[in-house]
């Protein structure tokens, strides 16, 4: 039922899996039209010969969620015999959501919490399994440092590593990192179109094409989409990007892609409603207190790759990849906050007074920015013998520069820009004086040079062991040109990560790990630096985990976790209030459970479900002791399945479960749990006029639920209502 599914595309991953499954299904003799479905881990190679993880090929058969085979990012080793909790988000289950942006593909990965901006910041933004993960989006194992909606219409599957893995990423990556894998020119000559229309009103089309002529291809995806928000007056979502693509040498051993992402979007955000009494403000769901002359949000990202890869020989295969990436934003919003005087300036209680007469004020959120990255990353990958071991290894080097340009607006002292807003019926259409001062002007270029190596050892049939480090030296500098004193910062940081792992797999159906491993977060993290932190080293982070997965059926896998993080030494005020010291404690303790595949030949199961138990150990502020982190649910739950009937019909369905969180570390202010239902029906005929098209129809929060999208310590943002999505996809 689902537009064909597609190989790995040339990622930057592991031996020939670097990018080249599409090569190697081109020397076996295998069409474009063939696709990669589950298959179970491939055995090790033999010396002296580098091979590709087992591929189990089929015709246009319907895919089952499964990338077992697919290369993971950074490490010898593929999705299957990756001693890690790894969860897949692939591009066929993302057409069946009728999914429009990387945050709602994320819905099927529990142990995530949607964040709204903050400290600045805006775009996507999330935690994962308890940390902020706002900097560890990336692209192909490459960092994708901006700020802005991620579209997934040029990828082929989302990859989230959870847990620390600084060894593979360098700084950051406390609760894991997502990779987006993308689809790149590859053999064969194929395309699909869809086109989609939304009863919120608002039309959203994607395309791909690919070209082979001899040893070349290219290939380019497109997308167009603006799709208003349903429930939430005024606000929408609207941008356009393109993916071209073109590669060089398929079929021998030298393969050089030339790779480029555009995408513009034009958005009026949304902050949401504010607080009242540590709860979200209890008014209509559609009321939105933005400003029709004022609430804009633009970005414009550029993303340029070259990736080079040649093969020695069997047992060694190099690799360089350069990336240039410019994201451009410019963010206009209306933050709600309760007011605490009336229109004429009069105090009044915000938490007695009733709703009817409770004001909003306005609080403007203005900023341009600017971001850029180059990188070049230089990779061996061995499959090498000593003695009676056979090592898979990746050996790296990374050196990179990215910069950070923000300008922040401040405005007058008594009406911030914009006047105080009914809670109830606030005007949208008010007119606001449009003064504004400069706030601040920041900028900060770090310097990233990194050494790395990962080893995965086959021992024996039962057991493997995983060994892999990282050398990060990371420097940062930091000006404020808006200011005159005090506005010069900088700090060097050289930082060792570890991990190491036993696999121990007592039959071909279950393969279990016991792992441990290190991470680390600099000040200058995300690229901004102040006087309390300057002086401040890196946080440290440790995580311990035990897991397994079973092949409970063929074709059914069930995997399974249970972890702790600690961060050793987070950052807490000082007693005397004027600078950062690492004198507190935070620790995650955590159990996940999943199951991916086909229980039967027409049933796909895509499931899961975390638990994270989050402490604030130790720290200097005694209101924090002992609560939860803000924006972790303990509890989370996903589910979708599809069932494939007679005459190319398709039904499914999902559940999203999301418990309640809390917005700030003292836990004075909540957010309700939610439970969200959505459904699919498909018909893909297989003969007759309409035998290339697929008619599709979505019914996303069936029931209407009133759910909360985001969590900020100030405000909270409503979900969308009941949306239907109706398609049409085209092959060819």
């Amino acid at each position: 039922m689902q537009p064909r599914p597609e190989s790995q595309s040339f990622e930057p991953t592991i031996g020939l899996m670097g990018g080249l499954t599409g090569l190697a299904m081109l020397a076996g003799g295998v069409s474009p039209a063939l696709a990669q479905t589950a298959a179970t881990p491939a055995e090790p190679a033999a010396p002296g010969n580098l091979t590709v993880p087992e591929l189990n090929v089929q015709g246009e058969g319907r895919a089952s969620y499964r990338r077992d085979s697919d290369a993971v990012v950074r490490l010898p080793t593929t999705i299957a015999e990756t001693p890690q909790s790894i969860s897949v988000v692939p591009r066929e289950l993302m057409q069946e959501q009728a999914v429009s942006s990387v945050r709602e593909a994320l819905r099927n990965v529990t142990g995530i919490s949607l964040a709204a901006g903050e400290g600045g910041f805006s775009g996507d933004n999330l935690t994962l399994r308890g940390f902020s993960s706002r900097g560890d989006f990336f692209i192909d194992g490459i960092r994708d440092a901006g700020q802005y909606t991620r579209d997934p219409f040029f990828m082929d599957s989302i990859q989230v590593l959870k847990g620390p893995s600084s060894i593979s990423f360098g700084r950051g990556s406390t609760g894991g990192v997502i990779n987006q894998t993308t689809r790149l020119a590859r053999e064969g000559n194929f395309g699909d179109m869809t086109l989609s229309a939304y009863s919120s009103g608002g039309v959203r089309a994607t395309g791909d094409i690919n070209l082979q002529a001899g040893n070349i291809a290219v290939r380019s995806q497109f997308m167009g989409s603006r799709i208003d928000v349903a429930g939430r007056d005024h606000v929408y979502q609207s941008r356009y990007g393109v993916a071209p693509s073109i590669t060089w040498g398929l079929g021998g051993p030298t393969q050089v892609t030339l790779s480029y992402l555009h995408m513009e979007e034009e958005n009026v955000p949304d902050l949401g409603v504010p607080y009242r009494n540590g709860r979200p403000l209890n008014v209509p769901r559609n009321t939105f207190y933005g400003v029709s002359s004022q609430d804009r949000e633009r970005t414009v990202t550029d993303v340029v790759t070259l990736r080079a890869q040649h093969q020695l020989n069997d047992a060694i295969t190099l690799r360089n990849t350069t990336r240039y990436g410019s994201y451009w934003r410019e963010l206009n919003a209306t933050a709600p906050r309760i007011a605490t005087t009336t229109s004429t300036g009069a105090a009044y209680n915000a938490l007695t007074t009733p709703l009817s007469q409770l004001l909003i004020r306005r609080e403007p959120q203005v900023r341009t920015g600017y971001d850029s990255i180059l990188v070049n990353q230089t990779e061996a990958l061995l499959n090498l013998r000593t003695g009676p071991f056979t090592h898979r290894a990746l050996v790296g080097f990374e050196i990179g520069r990215e910069s950070s340009e923000v300008v922040r607006y401040s405005f007058g002292t008594n009406t911030n820009g914009r006047p105080n807003a009914s809670a109830l019926n606030p005007d949208y259409y008010a007119e606001t004086p449009f003064i504004r001062g400069t706030a601040s002007d920041i900028r900060t270029v770090a310097n990233t040079l990194a050494l790395y190596f990962v080893d995965q050892i086959r021992l024996n049939e039962m057991f493997e062991l995983q060994l892999g480090g990282r050398w990060d030296r990371f420097e940062a500098d930091y000006v404020n040109r808006a200011a005159t004193t005090n506005n010069r910062f900088s700090r060097t940081d050289e930082a060792f990560s570890w991990r190491t792992a036993l696999v121990f797999q007592p039959t071909s159906r279950i393969r279990t790990y016991f792992a441990a491993g290190t991470s680390f977060n600099p000040s200058a993290e995300s690229l901004t630096l102040a006087a309390n932190n300057a002086n401040t080293p890196p946080e440290r982070n440790i995580t311990f985990e035990l897991g397994g997965s079973y092949e409970v059926l063929d074709g059914l896998r069930l995997t399974g976790s249970v972890f702790r993080i600690e961060k050793t030494n987070a950052r807490t005020s000082d007693p005397s209030g004027n600078v950062q010291v690492l004198d507190g404690v935070t620790r995650v303790d955590g159990v996940e459970i999943g199951i991916q595949g086909r229980p039967l030949p027409n049933w796909n199961v895509y499931a899961s479900y975390s638990y994270l138990n989050s402490e604030i150990i130790r720290s200097n502020n005694a209101a924090e002791r002992g609560r939860e982190f803000a924006n972790v649910a303990p509890n989370t739950a996903s589910l979708w399945t599809t069932y494939d009937l007679p005459y190319g019909f398709q039904l499914g369905g999902g559940i999203n479960y999301m418990d309640r969180r809390f917005g700030n570390t003292t836990n004075t202010v909540r957010v309700p749990s939610y439970v969200r239902y959505d459904l699919a029906a498909a018909w893909a005929p297989t003969e007759g006029p309409f035998r290339n098209l697929r008619f599709q129809v979505n019914a996303l929060n069936v029931t209407n639920a009133r759910t909360y999208e985001t969590v900020y310590t100030a405000h909270t943002v409503p979900g969308p209502g009941r949306t239907v999505v109706m398609s049409v996809s085209t092959r060819f």
